[in-house]
């Protein structure tokens, strides 16, 4: 019988796993550069609904935001002041649905006090902030994040681009500002969820950001099929 279930459930999450439903994104764009989440969605999601919003359009996503209900929700801020965001509608989402979240804020540790509330809830305490594109490394190269990038290296789009060294307490760090893990130098960390990202580094101007992004959305998309009630009769079968 339990050889029958197990069988089920490999059939079931090999059959199951959909692309998310919805999805709502926000990004910024300069120099030519910030639309490689929109064109990693399209390869790695093709059946998802997206809604993307631009820049400083902060009513617009405002609105999007309160009007439905979300699989996962993308906020890429490198450009724009995100001062205007609903960070703690957000900060609701975040601690009592299932929604996956995705925050890189160039404004961490000078923002919005939301946008600081958030962080802390995802599990990340602490934030400085560094400036010209610098070296960045995969802590965890194995980790599906990480496989298959060999260039973590950013592009300088001509501005004062301000990235940010994370503090960790119960977020995951995969990536780094320094060759090793290193406490108060990570970069892209697995939320307190275990499935949300909260990331002080931006894919938007990375060298392989496209490449980058699916891997981000491949972690983030896998066991949506878990969430669905026939879970809990499956895993009832054992």
């Amino acid at each position: 019988m339990k050889l029958v279930a197990l069988l089920l459930l490999v059939s079931v999450t090999g059959i199951c796993v959909a692309d998310p439903s919805l999805v709502l994104v926000h990004y910024d764009e300069f120099s030519g550069y910030g639309t490689a989440v929109l064109t990693a969605i399209s390869n790695v999601w093709p059946g998802s609904t997206v809604l993307s919003v631009l820049g400083n359009d902060w009513t617009t996503f405002n609105d999007a935001l309160a009007a439905d209900t979300y699989d996962v929700i993308i906020l890429e801020n490198w450009y724009w002041s995100s001062d205007g965001c609903n960070w703690p509608l957000l900060l609701n989402i975040y601690t009592t649905t299932d929604t996956r979240i995705f925050l890189a804020d160039w404004r961490l540790s000078f923002g919005a006090t939301g946008v600081q509330d958030l962080m802390i809830a995802m599990g990340v305490s602490g934030v400085t902030t560094n400036g010209s594109p610098l070296p960045h490394y995969a802590w965890e190269p194995a980790h599906e994040i990480c496989v298959g990038i060999s260039d973590w290296s950013q592009v300088d789009v001509g501005l004062s681009i301000y990235s940010n060294n994370l503090t960790h307490p119960s977020a995951v760090p995969v990536t780094g500002w320094a060759a090793t893990a290193t406490p108060g130098m990570a970069g892209i960390c697995i939320a307190s969820d275990g499935v949300s990202i909260i990331s002080g580094y931006t894919p938007a101007y990375s060298t392989e950001g496209v490449a980058i992004w699916e891997n981000i959305l491949e972690f983030m998309g896998d066991g949506l099929a878990l969430q669905q009630s026939t879970w809990g009769e499956i895993k009832s079968s054992f």
